[in-house]
């Protein structure tokens, strides 16, 4: 079995299984055996964060089934860049209020009930549709903050979100996407694969930042990793997957982590998931009992100084500096060539299959 990962931080901040919390052990999720080890390592002024040592100490057994974790107590801190270079994420707890989930739980079924601007794929339902109906028929929205004024003006920005932003990118930070999941029971997870295959930036600083807005757990689906998985530097090709437990989109392979299970990130609403472009991540079906969700807005951001050769999927010509994007902290330096309104909101397809009724005919690369 391959080495899988885990690690801690101190002072009450988490990175890893469980929280230092007035010097006892706390963990992190109900329900986890006690028979199961899940900690190692330390962080501590150049120790290690999960799968990579860092300077200094001996390297201590690393175990399977955790996640860095970090609490949002004290935003911005270094600690959270150190893990997310290590192990190519981290999870900072309760950066989304119960205000914010509130609002945008209520906006994705606003959404998905058609009330909001034009979605491609997306019929509205009768005004006698519950909310559960509405969202029980979608998977995921590409480009929510195209058709949802409150996404755009408030959580593609959002200040704690920002604020970590911040400390792992750069002062200067640019978005340039943006996905909706509902997720309901039964529907597909998404197969191994790198967001910097799809959105390539020039200086790798692609980030995903994944908002959960219910709990994610084994069981509805949640976001699995392979840490460290982002420090080759290597895009990975990619082919079809040929499963129904993942959409459309193909699976990477031929890496060195190909035999690893992963690591699953089990998260409670209001978490905020922060990974690199380059870190293999996948999702599973959502398992759980019909009528439950796992829902997140996930949000794509590179540094403002890289321009971004994208595509958007094959889907208009190749371009140096595609310029849909949304500044969020800093500065600009491309201001001088002004902004443009590419992309547009649409229902991802849930299948490969070439007759999916959401499969785009203009979209190049899976």
């Amino acid at each position: 079995m391959p080495p899988l990962f885990a690690g801690w931080v101190r002072w009450g901040r988490r990175c890893g299984a469980g929280a230092l919390e007035g010097g006892a052990v706390v963990p992190l999720f109900a329900g986890t055996s006690s028979s199961q080890p899940m900690f190692a390592g330390w962080l501590r002024r150049g120790m290690r964060c999960g799968a990579a040592a860092l300077e200094g100490g001996a390297v201590p057994p690393l175990f399977a089934g955790t996640s860095s974790k970090l609490v949002g107590m004290d935003v911005p801190n270094p600690s959270y860049r150190t893990c997310y270079l290590a192990d190519g994420y981290v999870v900072v707890t309760q950066l989304l209020s119960a205000d914010d989930r509130g609002k945008l739980l209520a906006e994705t079924a606003a959404i998905c009930r058609g009330l909001r601007g034009p979605i491609r794929g997306l019929v509205p339902v009768a005004d006698s549709a519950t909310d559960e109906e509405a969202i029980g028929r979608v998977l995921t929205v590409q480009f929510p903050h195209k058709a949802s004024t409150l996404i755009a003006d408030r959580f593609l920005a959002h200040p704690a979100v920002v604020q970590v932003l911040t400390e792992l990118i750069g002062p200067n930070v640019k978005c340039m996407q943006s996905m909706l999941f509902s997720k309901p029971a039964g529907k597909p997870g998404q197969a191994w694969h790198q967001d910097e295959y799809f959105i390539p930036t020039r200086d790798r600083s692609l980030l995903g930042a994944w908002m959960a807005l219910d709990d994610a757990t084994i069981e509805n689906g949640c976001l699995w990793v392979r840490p460290g998985s982002h420090r080759d530097g290597v895009i990975w090709p990619t082919q079809p997957h040929g499963s129904d437990e993942y959409d459309e989109g193909n699976v990477a392979y031929g890496s060195p982590y190909d035999h690893q299970q992963g690591v699953a990130v089990q998260v409670n609403a209001g978490d905020v998931v922060f990974f690199n472009g380059y870190l293999l991540h996948s999702s599973l079906k959502n398992r759980a009992s019909q009528g439950t969700f796992r829902r997140a807005l996930v949000n794509h951001y590179c540094s403002a100084e890289t321009m971004l050769p994208w595509d958007w999927d094959g889907r208009i010509p190749m371009t140096a500096d595609m310029r849909d994007i949304v500044m969020v902290a800093g500065v600009d330096p491309y201001a001088w060539k002004g902004t443009a309104d590419i992309t547009s909101a649409y229902l991802r397809a849930e299948t490969a299959d070439v007759n999916d009724p959401n499969r785009d005919p203009g979209k190049q690369t899976f």
